[in-house]
């Protein structure tokens, strides 16, 4: 009995084989990248929300010659705004001369921190 061998099917199946291998490394390489540009965006609404606190905090020590007492004095007085829902604030403040200690955390899914 003879086998006959048919070079176009094996070609044929490598072809659909390396398509089919390329389109899984695509969509894996898109994932990724949905996922750092995501990273990317929390990171920087979390640089933003540490920048309008501190400047709240230099404005409020520009106009009254003292650091805020508290993240509330500042929401109070001078309009910042907060998203407990979506952050947690740390705010120390060390005394009325001497610059506060301010850290902001982003909430996780069960509500603490990363």
């Amino acid at each position: 009995m003879r086998r006959v061998f048919r070079a176009g099917k094996t070609s044929e199946t490598l072809k659909v084989t390396g398509f089919a291998a390329a389109v899984v490394v695509l969509v894996v390489l898109v994932i990724i990248g949905i996922g750092n540009v995501s990273a990317t965006q929390q990171e920087k609404q979390l640089q933003i929300t540490k920048d309008a606190i501190m400047k709240s905090v230099v404005q409020c020590y520009a106009l009254e010659s003292q650091y805020p007492p508290s993240l509330q004095y500042l929401v109070d007085n001078y309009g910042l705004t907060l998203n407990e829902d979506k952050y947690i604030y740390y705010y120390n403040a060390i005394g009325s001369n001497l610059a506060p200690n301010i850290q902001v955390f982003p909430k996780t899914a069960q509500g603490g921190t990363n």
